[in-house]
């Protein structure tokens, strides 16, 4: 084994805490901007007749080189598979990591059979496992890693070289589901022309938007906001006026999550929007003027929305009590009906639901804003792959990993769950369904997920649309809304589920659908050499010195002390190891 630059694996997946069980698999059917037919499910798939009636040479070769043709026997594949602690099976099962309704779809497909070469807790116990297996050069057939360890294992020759096995085995929804963020995934996971990983996609969750309390701004009369004076006024109105009623000095105008206010990805309670209005990009690795790779938050226009969000805090319309809050405290003031507003995207209604049921007058109203001159928000990306699944060197059966990502693509962004109506399928939908067990595979979602399932439910609710060419998922949701709507019509309390559901589904999804954006892409999601030694120490000055300047601690001079002094303390020389990386 050749010698490892190095041993430790550092994790750099970041996924927000909620938006990831809400944005995977809401996804919609591959209509290639159609609203007809999907492609042709699994289930309706046949085995050609080389694989039927041929010889086992030729049984084996088309095994290797289709999508959906299975092995002529069993193939067994050892996996590292990440487990949940609260993980359950079926009351009365006997199942298992190595035999539930995920394993047995994958083995009755394509004839596969997992085995576990480690389980490990995800999170910092499996990076350990992982980077234990790298170390002793002993890897599992399939294994998933972040971003550094999948270089790692590529600078090192350890693992399979993928492209072909795409090409052959890759179903037309996997390509188009890629297609989906214009190939973006496929290229971070690409290496000197050859792909190495199949990289599981993130969802875009569109601009941020301000949830305000609609019915606070009816009973005092204001109207919706346009601009920063516009929510600065209002802010103003629900502290001072308390449309609550909760007493004086009680009304929290703006919610903010001290620890991810500011240059998070999809995540709730920030206030990003309030720096992207002056062109700052907090905590991302963007294109300068110069066009070389800066980092966002030491840039100047960071100041003006420092300004901003610092005077709002004087003035006591932000969370005076902000330092100290944590998620569950600001989640509280939100349910309990003493929050005005806050940032979040499309999928809030989920956190809002609580807010629902303990107050029937809460009304939420998504507003995306401030806009620029040119009547457009502007937002940064974020990194287009969550992980990326690899295969070993030497395994027999690289293209295997393919294959059973088709498996699951197609019962869960496809139409499959529709036509198959088998036991084996109605097993592993119970597992989806009910969470259960951990899929040794798994698959993932087009990167506009959120808006085609919008459309998609939309469509359904005007009849314009049938329920077979909806994955299951959305007609789930379809059902939901359909109830709320009719529910409201009658006078009824809409059940929470069915409030969220159609809040956040055909309410906030549909403004994210409408609004014209500017999209800034980061262009580093990596770490270089100096990082793995000085971020942890930069990222603590930075939040510090952001989060003192904003409470008044200190006043907005700090940054031009704070912006020399990172530079000073490695930041400096890790911008320059980036603009190494990005000219490659």
């Amino acid at each position: 084994m050749k010698h490892l630059k190095t041993k430790r694996i550092i994790s750099t997946l970041a996924i927000f805490a909620l938006g990831c069980s809400l944005l995977s698999g809401c996804g919609g059917t591959a209509d290639k901007g159609k609203t007809s037919k999907s492609p042709q499910s699994l289930s309706e798939k046949t085995v050609s007749k080389a694989a039927s009636s041929g010889s086992t040479e030729d049984k084996w070769e088309e095994a290797r080189t289709t999508p959906y043709t299975p092995y002529p026997e069993t193939v067994t594949y050892t996996v590292g598979l990440q487990v949940n602690p609260k993980v359950a099976y079926p009351e009365g099962s006997t199942d298992n990591a190595e035999n539930n309704g995920y394993t047995r779809l994958y083995l009755e497909k394509m004839n596969i059979q997992n085995k576990n070469f480690f389980e490990a807790v995800d999170g910092e116990d499996y990076d350990s496992k992982v980077s234990m297996a790298i170390t002793a050069g002993e890897l599992p057939d399939i294994m998933t890693v972040d971003y550094k360890t999948l270089k790692e294992l590529v600078e090192n020759d350890m693992i399979a070289d993928l492209t072909e096995a795409f090409e052959k085995c890759g179903s037309d929804l996997m390509k188009e589901i890629y297609a989906s963020n214009n190939n973006k995934s496929l290229k971070m996971a690409t290496f000197d022309g050859k792909l190495y990983a199949i990289p599981t996609t993130s969802i875009d969750a569109g601009p941020e938007m301000l949830w305000l309390r609609g019915d606070w701004m009816d009973k005092l009369g204001l109207s919706e906001p346009k601009t920063m004076e516009d929510i600065e006024h209002i802010l103003k109105e629900f502290v001072e006026k308390d449309p609550g009623e909760n007493g004086k000095g009680k009304t929290v105008g703006l919610a903010l999550n001290p620890d991810t206010f500011f240059g998070g990805y999809s995540q709730a309670f920030q206030a990003n929007n309030i720096f992207t209005f002056f062109g700052a990009y907090p905590k991302n690795w963007i294109k300068g003027k110069d066009g070389t790779a800066v980092y966002g938050t030491v840039q100047p226009e960071i100041k003006e929305g420092l300004k901003v969000l610092s005077d709002w805090f004087k003035k006591g319309l932000i969370d005076k009590e902000m330092a100290v809050r944590k998620y569950d405290d600001i989640s509280a003031l939100v349910s309990s009906g003493q929050c005005g507003s806050f940032f979040c995207g499309w999928w809030a209604p989920y956190i809002l639901e609580s807010s629902y049921s303990l107050n029937n007058n809460a009304d939420w109203r998504a507003y995306v804003l401030p806009a620029g001159k040119d009547g457009k928000v502007t937002m940064f990306s974020g990194n287009p792959n969550q992980h990326y699944k690899v295969v070993r060197k030497d395994f027999e059966h690289p293209e295997l990993v393919v294959k059973a990502v088709n498996v699951s693509l197609d019962y869960n962004q496809g139409t499959s769950s529709y036509t198959d109506k088998s036991e084996i399928a109605k097993d592993y939908l119970n597992y989806v369904n009910h969470a259960y067990g951990v899929d040794p595979i798994g698959g993932f979602d087009y990167f506009d997920a959120a808006v085609k399932a919008y459309e998609h439910i939309s469509e359904a609710i005007e009849g314009k649309r049938k329920p077979e060419d909806m994955i299951m998922y959305e007609n789930t949701l379809y059902n939901s809304c359909k109830k709320y709507l009719e529910d409201t019509k009658s006078g009824k309390k809409a059940e929470p589920t069915d409030w969220l559901n159609y809040n956040a589904r055909m309410v906030s999804s549909k403004i994210m659908a409408d609004t014209k954006v500017n999209v800034v892409d980061p262009v580093f999601f990596d770490r270089t050499e100096s990082m793995a030694l000085k971020w942890s120490t930069l990222e603590k000055m930075e939040k510090e010195t952001m989060l003192k300047i904003l409470t008044g601690e200190e006043d907005i001079n700090a940054f031009d002390t704070f912006v020399k002094e990172w530079m000073e303390a490695g930041g400096e020389q890790i911008t320059k190891e980036v603009n190494e990386v990005v000219k490659e």
